[in-house]
């Protein structure tokens, strides 16, 4: 055949339609059409089940068209059953860490991941395993996008840490493909053009400029009622509805005992007598109100048009702006008013085509310009409009992968038919950790995953990137990414610098425990740990890290009684100095500080708890001035023993002072009081007007007079 010639043949559940179609000035002419019925059940839902005898039917078709024309048909153009699809529901779900605007790329990979798992499911349900590369996926529409769990729009844009897709996704066995060019070539047929029978058909009914709307195409024939949604100039989604004109039809048998093709004959008569006469399977003749008929068949009607409805807004997700309905169904009395009614439109937004109106085709088929003609001449107006190559083949990470020829294929589709596993094509980010510092909640992130690798002929591309005939995609997914990793010295600021302790310097640190336990800063921190941490700026971390075991460093109180008296004092065994100057152990230090340390005993003496209450301390007058002095001896006990002044006490002990005990000679108030000799003079001592020597006992209250004679 020529390039203005096209042979095309529809394959139905019931009969085979050939047609020449010829390509003119004008348009479009049929030049012949030939219409057989199968003999047999060669057809079941848009599956052939016998090859041979479906050949032998388009066999005896085209040696029909080639001896009326004189013509040798060798090609053909043909359509897989629409009827054949298969839908299936997919959902992908993504946790996030990086809190970065989701860009089209990574929404395009969520929505291929929800695709692939509605083809495992498919795959799971239909043959028992995961071999999804038994269907080709011929499309998909989105249900929702989610985001944070919420219904959003559009994921294109936004930031989040949830996200997640649900998906419809379309898809045709190969097997419907492969016996369909199984029994084309038994009779010697090349396929030149290859389509779906829903894109044939809306290819003539909805005219370019209507799918920029939002349209429904119902494909009623006699087993199956075949949907096709279209928006923005493309299909997008289809189903099928195993209910069609064969439903009511089986019913008038039925219920007035006719076979099947008296049956048939009486459906088609409700539109065009008032009055119906036929034999039932008995030979009893039969007079039939073809109103009453109507009425009888309405609930029927309804049945199918309201699963049509269903499964138009359960792919649309709202009402489509018209519906157009094709196929010889489409003729059943009230059908298009049901369906308006089950989808909540105006009856005239629901409609039938056929060629009749269509200006750019003609022929003298009365078959072909009834609304059952759409299709058959869809195939054929298809060729001349579409590319003539059902399959094209690119390369795959070096292996060869048919894809399915709708329109525009992009590295997405390639990847979906591949067999290659789409889950994660964007790498994992790594897993974080949630870490208590001193109370405060921190989040340690781990690195974010790798987006993946793509590119078509040795250059980078995208998703997105089209693909032609022969192309060369290489493809590996994203890496994920590494684990959050902190050391303790990563989360805790160091102070900087050196200090000295006893003259040897020391580098300053944070002294840090996780979980209670002792913590080397250099190792990394585990998941949901509870850090402490102290500021090491203070003589006592310095102290501890220098070397000085911690009990030297415990400040303690001692509570003892004196005369009954209860007295409290704090005592630390250290006596410290920062740069010179006694320190306290609390008191903070700077880098390059000196600090000095001597030890003390590690429990308090007498004289530590008691010199600055002068226990042992007398008063005297000498020369008329009160003197006091510090006695020495005996005169202390300690829980009832006798003690002395370094002894060390412990806590709660009961010391009693006999002042009176004290031994105070007369020479100790030369300790105190500055006499200045006088030349050649004798120095006189009285004590309370006795006279007396250097080695005279005084005592609390001695009246001393010094004088020079």
């Amino acid at each position: 055949m020529d390039k203005t010639r096209v042979f095309a043949l529809d394959i139905g559940t019931r009969k085979i339609v050939g047609l020449v179609l010829e390509k003119n000035d004008t348009g479009y002419g049929v030049i012949d059409v030939e219409i057989l019925e199968h003999t047999t059940r060669a057809m079941m839902d848009g599956q052939i089940h016998d090859v041979e005898a479906v050949a032998a039917t388009i066999l005896q078709i085209k040696n029909a068209l080639e001896e009326r024309q004189g013509i040798t048909l060798e090609s053909v153009a043909v359509a897989a059953a629409g009827r054949a699809l298969k839908t299936s529901r997919g959902n992908c779900h993504k946790s996030r860490q990086q809190l970065s605007e989701l860009s089209t790329d990574e929404v395009r990979a969520l929505e291929i991941e929800a695709v692939q798992e509605a083809q495992y499911e498919l795959a799971q349900e239909e043959l028992g395993d995961k071999e999804h590369s038994n269907y080709f996926c011929v499309g998909y529409s989105v249900v929702s996008y989610l985001l944070e769990g919420q219904v959003i729009g559009n994921l294109v844009g936004q930031v989040g840490s949830e996200v997640a897709v649900e998906i419809i996704a379309t898809f045709l066995p190969r097997v419907v493909v492969d016996s369909l060019f199984s029994s084309l070539h038994r009779v010697g047929l090349e396929v030149k053009g290859l389509t779906l029978e829903p894109i044939a058909a809306l290819s003539v009914a909805i005219p370019p400029g209507m799918r920029l709307l939002n349209l429904a195409l119902v494909d009623i024939g006699a087993g199956t009622s075949d949907i096709a949604l279209v928006k923005d100039g493309n299909v997008f989604a289809y189903a099928m509805v195993p209910l069609a004109g064969d439903e009511l039809t089986e019913y008038l048998a039925s219920q007035y005992l006719l076979d099947f093709d008296t049956a048939e004959k009486t459906k088609r008569l409700l539109l065009q007598q008032d009055k119906i006469e036929i034999f039932d399977i008995l030979g009893n003749p039969l007079h039939l109100s073809s109103q009453e008929l109507r009425q009888e068949l309405q609930p029927l009607v309804d049945e199918m048009t309201a699963e049509i409805a269903h499964h138009i807004m359960a792919l649309n997700q709202k009402v489509p702006d018209a519906v157009v309905c094709v196929g010889g169904g489409s003729l059943t009395p009230s059908l298009t008013e049901s369906l308006a009614e089950n989808l909540g439109i105006p009856g005239r937004r629901v409609g039938i085509r056929t060629v009749k109106d269509i200006d750019y085709i003609t022929t003298d088929s009365g078959f072909l310009n009834s609304p059952q003609g759409i299709t058959p001449l869809g195939i054929a107006y298809n060729y001349f409009t579409t590319p003539p190559v059902p399959f094209i083949k690119v390369i795959v990470n070096g292996r060869e992968t048919p894809l399915w020829n709708l329109g525009e294929i992009n590295v997405a589709t390639a990847l979906l038919s591949s067999g290659i596993s789409l889950s994660n094509i964007y790498g994992k980010p790594g897993m974080g950790k949630t870490i208590e510092i001193n109370g405060y909640v921190k989040v340690i992130k781990g690195s974010m995953g790798t987006a993946p690798l793509i590119k078509v002929n040795s250059q980078l591309a995208s998703l997105e990137t089209s693909l032609q005939n022969g192309d060369r995609v290489e493809f590996a997914p994203g890496q994920d990414g590494e684990e959050a990793f902190i050391t303790g010295r990563d989360l805790v600021p160091a102070i900087k610098g050196q200090v000295t302790v006893n003259g040897k310097e020391f580098d300053l640190e944070p002294v840090i425990t996780v979980n209670g336990e002792s913590f080397d800063p250099d190792e990394e921190v585990p998941d949901r740990a509870r850090i402490e941490f102290k500021s090491v700026n203070s003589v006592f971390n310095v102290l501890r890290l220098s070397g000085v075991d911690e009990y030297w460093l415990q400040q303690k109180l001692y509570k003892y009684y004196l005369d009954e008296r209860e007295i409290t004092v704090s005592w630390l065994p250290l006596e410290v100095y920062v740069n010179g100057v006694i320190a306290e152990v609390e008191q903070l230090v700077e880098p390059g500080a000196s600090i000095s340390y001597n030890r003390k005993p590690l429990r308090p003496g007498v004289n530590d708890l008691l010199g600055e209450h002068d226990f042992l301390a007398i008063s005297v007058k000498v020369n008329g001035e009160e003197v006091r002095l510090l006695g020495k001896g005996a005169g202390i006990e300690i829980d009832g023993q006798t003690a002395g002044i370094y002894d060390e006490i412990h806590d709660g002990a009961r010391i009693i002072l006999n002042r009176d005990k004290g031994k105070a000679i007369l020479s100790d108030i030369f300790k105190v009081v500055e006499i200045k000799p006088v030349a050649n003079a004798k120095l006189l001592i009285r004590v309370d007007g006795e006279p007396a020597g250097f080695t005279t006992p005084i005592k609390e209250g001695s009246q001393i007079e010094l004088s020079w004679e």
